[in-house]
């Protein structure tokens, strides 16, 4: 699955999120189709941070659609929860975005300094009321911990494999390393899972306290249901429409926010 796929499937997701907001009201199935979006977007952020030429640039294009995207949004909260102080998606990924840029280029011995400084940028996303809060800069930083772990280990696999696949008395030597690898794959892969699991459990925890038990497992289930998404990422990148996806979420914001209105 390219990453092209993944962010369709997670735009998709998303107007069905908002489009259950704007026409439904909140709450609705389309709510529950749309919990499969934000962590795809957080995905793809990891993914883009691994691949860009110029981190500044990025960062820079994610706060500039921050701010463009900032009316549509407030519009569009306002229409259904009567609110136009919280701040929209862009931040939050740019804000992840800055986490795993400290994260990943402070030297191993100022590391303890990267984590104060990403639970500030948590933080900062909580108290500026951006989507997701603290729960999305941390996704991003999960994600990015994890993601590095499992291509690693796959590559290394995967290169062994290839090398050896000609030469049997080699691959008898060497294929328990291969399979050595593999198997770190796999306990990375259900070390994220426990840990992906664990972070909704607390950002969804308030409807187990309000006693909206069933509804709190669905949005938890709904959330947790994205890594398969992730763990078929073949690390392709599939047709470039990069400025087509970053307008389509004021527009679409702009769109409902009309639609709302209308009916």
């Amino acid at each position: 699955m390219s990453s092209f796929v993944i962010k369709l499937i997670a735009i998709i997701t998303m107007f069905c999120d908002h489009f259950g907001d704007a026409v439904l009201g909140r709450f609705s199935i389309l709510n529950i189709i749309g919990r499969i979006a934000f962590p795809l977007f957080c995905f793809q952020i990891v993914v883009g941070y691994k691949h860009t030429k110029n981190v500044k640039n990025y960062l820079i294009r994610l706060f500039v659609f921050g701010l463009i995207s900032q009316i549509p949004f407030s519009l569009f909260t306002y229409s259904y929860l009567g609110r136009f102080d919280l701040l929209n998606v862009y931040f939050t990924l740019a804000l992840g975005l800055l986490a795993i840029y400290v994260l990943d280029t402070l030297p191993k011995k100022y590391k303890i300094i990267a984590v104060v400084f990403d639970i500030i940028l948590m933080a900062i996303a909580e108290f500026a009321q951006t989507d997701y809060g603290w729960f999305g800069v941390c996704l991003i930083i999960c994600i990015y911990l994890f993601y590095n772990d499992k291509k690693a280990t796959f590559n290394v696999s995967k290169s062994i494999y290839n090398d050896v696949a000609s030469n049997k008395e080699i691959t008898k030597n060497i294929a328990p390393l291969a399979s050595e690898n593999a198997i770190t794959y796999f306990n990375n892969n259900i070390l994220f899972a426990i840990v992906f699991l664990a972070l909704l459990i607390i950002k969804f925890s308030n409807y187990f306290a309000s006693s909206s038990y069933n509804y709190g497992l669905v949005q938890i289930i709904g959330t947790f249901f994205p890594i398969i998404f992730m763990l078929l990422y073949n690390g392709k990148k599939g047709p470039s429409m990069k400025y087509v996806f970053y307008a389509f979420y004021p527009v679409h914001l702009l769109i409902l926010v009309a639609i709302h209105y209308m009916i």
